[in-house]
């Protein structure tokens, strides 16, 4: 699939409206699947009856929408913009004998305007592959096994364990090839796996987690272990580990609570600790590394409102690496990650919910964050100070007083303005606007509803 048409922005914009008008077909389909009988009870436990569930009863099918424009105008051209659409059909059967289950996700993203020319190009946004290219690929296509709540699950797969996760911020998810078994212990939920390979989000290809971890001409693979405890009501504690020989490795913990101060007043205390480094021949950087980072936050939510302030440190060895999911750290943020070494990282936020005003599911949030000190790890040099400012807009129709068939919609716009100073000089500087559109579709087997 090669780049789409060129032309003026107002034709991108006007081209990603009809992509929202494209939904409407879809109405017939949500109105069946309002319309399915409710469930039966099974009789006996035949072969036939499995096979029902298996493939039936218990089945369900997934038509996920995206379209997404992605505009980043820099100090100096080329800027990096794309619009793209496409999403995901996804397939998944019921548990055969509550004990065997199969699934499948194939993925696409095709360019509705992707340009190549000296002052527009689509490469940069993580859109697309390289020259503006579309593709397909599956994502997703897994067998899993369960016994007494442990669940055993083999290939390509959906993994979100802490620093190895989806990166969902651009058309397509990272996805992954890994051997796991999860399951829950109480209060306790658990990962433990060896992940074999990642698919980019921005590529049809999976490239085994030596090459995705940076360094191309190694393969190796990654030992993986997650547990996860409680929830933000009483406490939430969580702690992620990974290994991949030779290349890195790394360990992240964090904990949090919200206080109740009175009916309408709310405060959330969270705390992050993480640290990393290379190992065994350190074929990433050709000698040893390590670095750590650490953080807080507090939010102060009353009613409709929520006020945030948090912060970060990094240290200074070396800059955090995040080959294998998006940057967990409080103050990542829509450009920036502020992950730099040594960087030393504060937001301050604030959130407006405007149910308070008669409009639920629409939410404005606004955040400024500076980053200072932080340094070239190699020769101690000051790096530029960043100041990024957000402005986040989502609408999900679903709480509305919308029709059925429009309620699987949601909308995110944002936009980043960033400012980078070495001494008084400025020194970096951009716009960079997302649009998102997301429609989702779920067929369920009566026995699934």
């Amino acid at each position: 699939m090669g780049p789409g048409f060129g032309g003026t922005r107002s034709r991108v914009w006007c081209a990603w409206l009809l992509s929202v008008l494209l939904i409407s077909p879809f109405q017939l389909l949500w109105a069946q699947d309002q319309s399915v009988s409710p469930p039966q009870e099974a009789t006996a436990s035949t072969l036939g009856n499995e096979f029902r569930r298996f493939l039936h009863d218990e089945a369900m099918a997934t038509l996920h929408l995206r379209s997404y424009l992605f505009d980043r105008q820099n100090i100096r051209p080329p800027n990096n913009v794309a619009l793209v659409t496409g999403g995901w059909v996804g397939l998944e059967s019921g548990w055969f004998y509550d004990t065997f289950q199969v699934g499948a996700v194939g993925y696409t993203t095709q360019p509705v305007w992707a340009p190549q020319t000296r002052w527009d190009t689509s490469d940069g946004t993580s859109l697309l592959k390289s020259g503006g290219y579309g593709f397909f690929t599956l994502g997703q296509a897994y067998a899993s096994a369960r016994w007494k709540g442990q669940t055993f699950t083999g290939f390509r797969q959906f993994l979100d364990e802490l620093e190895v996760n989806p990166r969902d911020d651009r058309e397509l998810p990272q996805t992954f090839e890994a051997y796991a078994l999860r399951g829950k212990f109480g209060e306790i939920n658990y990962f433990a796996g060896y992940v074999a390979a990642m698919k980019p989000r921005d590529d049809s290809a999976f490239i085994n987690m030596g090459e995705a971890g940076g360094a191309p001409n190694q393969n190796a693979g990654m030992g993986l272990i997650s547990v996860k405890y409680g929830s933000m009501e009483k406490l939430l504690a969580r702690a992620s580990t990974y290994y991949v020989p030779n290349i890195l490795w790394s360990s992240y913990g964090d904990v949090g609570r919200l206080f109740p101060i009175a009916d309408s007043f709310l405060v959330k205390l969270a705390g992050q600790f993480a640290a990393q480094g290379s190992n065994g021949q350190n074929f990433v950087t050709s000698k040893p590394f390590g670095t750590f980072w650490g953080g807080a936050r507090v939010d102060a939510i009353w009613g409709p409102m929520a006020f945030g302030l948090a912060y970060t440190q990094v240290g200074s060895s070396a800059a955090w690496r995040s080959p294998y999911g998006i940057w967990i750290g409080y103050n990542k943020r829509q450009a920036l990650d502020f992950n730099r070494a040594g960087e030393t990282a504060i937001t301050m936020s604030g959130a407006y919910d405007f149910k308070g005003m008669g409009l639920p599911g629409v939410v404005m949030t606004a955040t400024a964050t500076y980053g200072g000190n932080a340094v070239n790890a190699d020769n101690g040099r000051p790096l530029p100070e960043s100041w990024e400012y957000d402005f986040d807009l989502q609408l999900q129709a679903d709480p509305l007083p919308v029709p059925a068939w429009l309620k699987p919609l949601q909308l995110r716009a944002r936009v980043a303005f960033v400012n980078q100073y070495l001494g008084n000089t400025l020194s970096n500087s951009l716009t960079e606007y997302r649009v998102v559109l997301n429609y989702e579709l779920t067929w369920k087997g009566p026995r699934r509803q």
